[in-house]
């Protein structure tokens, strides 16, 4: 694309600017683009810094030979975290944002912006060599007169967002882990245990206060600008920085729900290998062998006392579960198959939420029938149950995600099963490897409601569900063993995803908050959707901003 300098301009962006730190919103019709250049530099990204600092005062941190303090333990995942940028920008209102994008695009320097830093794409939200705008000081959750609607600062994590509701009796299509950041969760879409009634959180969105590529600051709703509104409801950060949120909030008391654990017999794990040609490795006295043994024959005496579960019954469970919550939208579920070197057993795993206080409801007997080892499941505060994925989820470790979407099938989830168990075989010893899939439904409620105000930009139509949100996380520790694990993952994606295309089961949506960096989200969204963005984006980013100096994350 050919990018043109605005010379004649200076009168006009000096009254933009102007205006935007004065805090008031400009029109969007009136949008002027900034000058741009096409490379960045070490140089354009020093001067920035010192740009922005002279600008922001104390909202800008910039010393070449020290990190701001605190500033890496706030990220998800480590691979993020271990990424150090030239300056960080901390702004506590949108007039330091505008601000901070008028001087970024001046000086052509790499940018990425951070709301809760839990993504685990490198780059993402932590722009090495460059700025990262911490958007973590505008944290700020008010809640309108009639309860109707709630503001919230895009720096929030949906912990203080729901404990806020919660006193007032409502709650929000907002994040299952209550650690995640808002932002970028919003903007990719965002599924909730809300979902099968109120739509996903993007759909959930009445007006979002954005901060544009040529750094001026506005509204954006369905009757300010119906096409840029759509663009917002999935298009992720390809569209301008999102400050606020107005979102819907509704009435809502105790639920019930939690989380199962199953083992899976080491009978059946050891016939699924025989049927795949694995050969086990022969016995020694090795620390890591002794502990396999031992383990081994702990879930043995579990399974003779009935806390081990049948793959093809589980699988099966799923599926018939994804059937008969069609008719139930209050029930929201997700299943995963994991292998856990903590104690060196496969597990399948259910997480369950029924967002009325009926225990045990009818919808979920397929899996309460089942004998857990451990679970949770009781009538409890949405909150609670919030926290307890947040807790199962650690912070600091190496993460990859990747995701693909298919038709509910139990014969499909169990071939996945013997990739998972091939894939995985050769990596058990890795340290610290916990590598998942997850498993969970879209439903037809969802898309109804996702048509909502004009719709979102995902792509996905009532005639195509119900479908499977299929995702991969492998978790391990050390950097050494980064390309062994991510390997691993990939050829685990790409064997599922040929699979499902044989058995005609796939299906082309990616949803953008579980996909791997490498994954093309946006063809997932459909040529015309994508078509459409591209448009919308020529129109409000003309010189590229979101895309050109903003280069992490999924790119339209």
């Amino acid at each position: 694309m050919r990018f043109f300098k605005h010379l004649p301009y200076s009168l006009t962006l000096l009254s933009i600017v102007s205006s935007t730190v004065a805090g008031q919103l400009d029109d969007v019709s009136a949008q002027i683009p900034l000058a741009s250049h096409d490379k960045t530099t070490d140089s354009d990204c020093h001067n920035v810094c010192l740009a922005l600092v002279a600008s922001l005062g104390d909202a800008a941190f910039y010393n070449p030979s020290s990190s701001l303090p605190g500033f890496r333990q706030t990220f998800f995942t480590s691979l993020q975290s271990e990424l150090i940028p030239a300056c960080i920008v901390t702004p506590t209102s949108a007039q330091h944002v505008a601000q901070a994008v008028s001087i970024i695009n001046k000086h052509s320097c790499i940018f990425a912006v951070k709301s809760g830093g839990h993504s685990s794409v490198p780059g993402a939200s932590n722009a090495p060599g460059g700025v990262t705008i911490d958007l973590s000081g505008i944290d700020d959750t008010d809640v309108s007169e009639d309860l109707g609607s709630v503001r919230i600062g895009t720096g929030n994590r949906w912990a203080g967002v729901y404990r806020k509701l919660e006193l007032l009796n409502r709650t929000v299509a907002g994040g299952r882990n209550s650690d995640v950041g808002v932002g970028g969760f919003v903007l990719g879409g965002g599924i909730s245990f809300m979902a099968r009634r109120y739509g996903w959180a993007a759909d959930n969105v009445r007006n979002f206060e954005v901060v544009l590529a040529n750094g001026s600051l506005t509204n954006i709703n369905q009757a300010s600008s119906p096409d840029l509104f759509f663009a917002l409801r999935g298009g992720g950060n390809n569209f301008g920085i999102v400050t606020h949120f107005d979102m819907d909030i509704y009435p809502q008391g105790q639920i019930w729900g939690g989380q199962s654990f199953y083992f899976i017999s080491p009978v059946e794990i050891a016939a699924r290998k025989a049927s795949l040609n694995i050969n086990s490795e022969p016995f020694s006295f090795g620390l890591w062998n002794i502990k396999n043994a031992v383990c081994v024959s702990i879930v043995e005496m579990a399974c003779k006392f009935g806390y081990c579960i049948d793959g093809k019954k589980f699988w099966q469970s799923v599926e018939d579960t994804i059937a008969s919550e069609q008719s139930d939208q209050y029930a929201q579920f997700l299943g995963t198959l994991t292998w856990s070197s903590e104690i060196d057993a496969w597990v399948f795993h259910t997480m369950l939420a029924y967002t009325k206080p009926v225990t045990d409801p009818p919808i979920f007997q397929n899996f309460t029938s089942l004998k857990s080892f451990k679970s949770s499941n009781a009538v409890r505060k949405l909150t609670g149950l919030y926290d307890e994925v947040r807790d199962m989820n650690e912070r600091g470790r190496r993460h990859f995600w990747a995701t693909a979407t298919f038709k509910p099938s139990a014969i499909l989830m169990d071939k996945i099963n013997d990739i998972f168990i091939s894939v995985v075989e050769p990596i058990r010893a890795v340290k610290g490897c916990r590598p998942t899939v997850i498993l969970q439904p879209l439903n037809i409620d969802e898309i109804q409601h996702s048509k909502k105000r004009g719709g979102n930009s995902l792509g996905i139509d009532v005639e195509d569900v119900p479908l499977i949100i299929f995702s991969i996380v492998f978790i391990w520790d050390d950097p050494n063993d980064d390309e062994a694990m991510k390997g691993a993952a990939n050829r685990l994606l790409h064997r599922s995803i040929q699979l499902g295309k044989e058995m005609g089961l796939y299906h082309r949506y990616i949803y953008q908050n579980y996909a791997d960096g490498d994954q093309d989200v946006f063809a997932g969204y459909g040529e015309e959707n994508r078509e459409r963005l591209r448009g919308i984006q020529k129109r409000f980013d003309p010189e590229g901003v979101f895309w050109r100096l903003q280069p992490g994350y999924f790119k339209v």
